[in-house]
């Protein structure tokens, strides 16, 4: 799920072009690989994998693994004797029961199938002794491959209720036959390279999730073990286990614990709360890193890098390295920008200011004045006084209204930036009162009935001076204040599915009751149209001209729809576009452009009747949100691919 700005000149569209990733830097880093020399790998959950050339100090795309947008890229294995011969283990998030191994010869720039179609795999090392030796972990057991990949046998028993869900392997240096795997459940071993297992679980506490092995540099007898209940060690290959102190295990996960072979007797554990190191083989712990750090991933470089003994730490939000042994962090994401967006938008007078909801260890607000080149962080505070500042985690959903940005929270409640403050202040939409016709037998007075608070649902439209918004009580008009008028033509109780509304609030068109509805007087009367789906499949409806009939688009889960008669016929858009499931769309007169959910931002210049597809596949991904910057500039928002700038060649 991940900001992507792409700059887009259209009088370029024949041209040489290049990509240019701006930023935000950071973003989630799943796994690191390196080998003796050459590159250090990064692995993303959505197949990309980057790479460095100077230890990790600034970061390259290389490519994607696959062609699909879920695949968790969890073990990065590098060749001791080629470091562009890279493995990569892939689970699908979509699929949980899917993914394989996957091969590279090229360091990362392209990757081919290596085995285990249809598993998902969360585990991969390679036997040290033998470089074309690997062994996998899988949801369903354990398979090691002797030919570098090319085949793979499973060394576990098929359909054992205890040896699944592996979560991670090691192999002994000295005799590759001799290998662990730790479940969800216990670890396991095997002396005889699979021929027989067993449970090795003498001192540990029963059913703990054993996500890391690590067998001791110096001796490898001597075995350390991370599980949901703590870390373990052993001096006797996992015969006995004694659990080590200083890392408290309540509320943490320790996801890696990684050995400096520089330093044997410092051990690094990345856990879900910051990371910690021993230097004293795992007598004492200390966390070195702020606790609210989310560690995936820690390498150590060897002593054959330029930059050996420096510590690289893949988090949630980034790549952070240290040059002394641990003891300080710094962030390292030069060229690395693959930040997770959930939504990207302008301000509703123009592209001056952009948002964008983003994933750093958490949820980000985060706005940019100079067309996303810098983005600073919203600050989340309240006018009222004693109100406690608003949680990024909870907000559901941003907008770009004429009064400021506007927020709309898990509860449900609304929240309005003032732009001459910076404060935000509780939107609370409330019907008018209605004056009551009769009189009151006792007094003879006319009554009035109390303001009524609206239940808003999701949809939501802005026009200069109001907001359109669809409520239990019907379609709504209402101002910065609150205030709301019911809109006669769409007092149905039923939910509108999608709203568009002309900055004059005069045209508006609805989605309601499985029908189309067109209003050219401001809501008091609609004509009802015939949707060429079923309403589920409705995602959002453009008006994208004021002529009489007006042209209308439809983006749909099945494709994009055009129609030229006030919705009284609609075709299918062909030449160019897939019917998939129609996303991100903007319109202007001279193009037009979508994305398509499972990838593609694809260009129409002549009205919807041919298409190109103007992004490439090693920047594929789902898009937050398009913004037109005017001069043929467009910015989009992609939920994983970070900044980009799409230009010629040349600048």
């Amino acid at each position: 799920m991940f900001v992507f700005i792409l700059a887009l000149t259209l009088t370029l569209i024949s041209s040489a072009q290049q990509w240019e990733r701006l930023g935000p830097e950071g973003g989630m880093v799943v796994s690191l690989g390196a080998g003796g020399l050459g590159p250090v790998y990064l692995g993303t959950a959505d197949g990309h994998v980057f790479a460095s050339e100077d230890g990790a100090a600034s970061w390259h795309l290389r490519g994607r693994i696959g062609n699909r947008l879920d695949a968790v890229v969890t073990r990065l294995v590098v060749d001791a004797g080629d470091s562009n011969l890279v493995f990569a283990a892939v689970w699908y998030r979509e699929a949980a029961e899917n993914g394989g191994v996957f091969g590279s010869e090229d360091g990362g720039r392209s990757w081919k199938p290596s085995g285990l179609e249809g598993e998902a795999v969360r585990a991969l090392e390679a036997a040290p002794s033998d470089h074309l030796e690997l062994v996998a972990g899988t949801r369903t057991g354990v398979f090691r491959s002797v030919d570098h990949g090319a085949t793979w046998q499973r060394i576990s028993p098929e359909g054992n209720p205890e040896l699944r869900n592996v979560d991670s392997v090691a192999i002994d240096p000295r005799d590759a036959n001799v290998i662990y795997a730790g479940t969800y459940h216990l670890p396991w071993r095997t002396k005889d390279g699979g021929k027989t297992w067993e449970p090795i679980i003498t001192g540990i506490i029963d059913d703990s999730d054993i996500m890391s092995l690590r067998l001791d540099s110096t001796n490898p007898g001597r075995l350390y073990m991370s599980a949901c209940s703590g870390i373990y060690r052993s001096e006797n290959q996992g015969g006995e286990w004694t659990k080590l102190q200083g890392i408290p295990y309540a509320a943490r996960r320790t996801q890696t614990i990684v050995q400096d072979s520089r330093n044997p007797k410092i051990f690094y554990a990345g856990t879900t709360e910051g990371a910690w190191v021993t230097r004293d083989a795992g007598e004492t712990w200390s966390r070195t890193t702020p606790k609210d750090w989310v560690v995936n991933s820690v390498l150590v470089l060897p002593s054959r890098f330029q930059h050996a003994g420096r510590v690289i730490m893949g988090t949630e939000s980034g790549v952070h390295i240290s040059d002394d042994d641990g003891q300080t962090f710094a962030a390292s994401n030069t060229g690395f920008t693959h930040v997770v967006v959930k939504q990207f938008l302008a301000g509703y007078h123009g592209s001056d200011r952009l948002l964008i909801l983003a994933q750093r260890n958490g949820w980000e607000l985060l706005e940019s004045s100079d067309q996303g080149r810098a983005w600073n962080a919203v600050p989340l505070k309240p006018a009222k006084e004693g109100k406690s500042p608003l949680v990024p985690d909870e907000i559901e959903e941003a907008s770009g209204s004429p009064w400021g940005w506007l927020l709309r929270m898990a509860n449900g409640g609304f929240w309005l930036r003032s732009e001459k403050t910076g404060l935000w202040n509780e939107w609370k939409p409330r019907a008018r009162p209605e004056i009551v016709r009769s009189k009151s037998p006792n007094t003879g007075k006319t009554a009035s009935r109390q303001a009524v608070a609206l239940q808003i649902e999701t949809q939501i439209a802005f026009a200069d001076d109001s907001a359109i918004v669809s409520s239990r009580q019907g379609l709504m008009r209402c101002s910065e204040s609150g205030d709301c008028k019911r809109l006669l033509a769409f007092r149905s109780p039923s939910v509108a599915s999608a709203i568009w509304v002309s900055t004059t609030s005069a045209e508006i068109d609805v989605i309601q009751d499985g029908k189309l509805g067109l209003s050219s007087d401001g809501g008091e009367s609609a004509s009802w149209r015939d949707l060429p789906v079923p309403a589920a499949q409705a995602l959002w409806i453009d008006q994208t001209s004021s002529t009489t009939p007006a042209k209308l688009t439809l983006g749909t889960a099945g494709g994009l729809f055009l129609s030229a008669d006030s919705g009284s016929t609609w075709v299918l858009a062909k030449n160019g576009v897939p019917a998939g499931r129609m996303e991100a769309w903007l319109a202007d007169p001279a193009f037009w452009l979508v994305s398509e959910r499972t990838g593609g931002l694809y260009l129409s210049l002549n009205q919807g009747a041919s298409w190109n597809r103007v992004d490439q596949d090693a920047e594929r991904g789902r898009f937050a949100g398009l913004v037109n910057l005017g001069n043929g500039n467009i910015l989009a928002g992609s939920q994983a691919e970070g900044l980009l700038r799409w230009a010629k060649a040349s600048d």
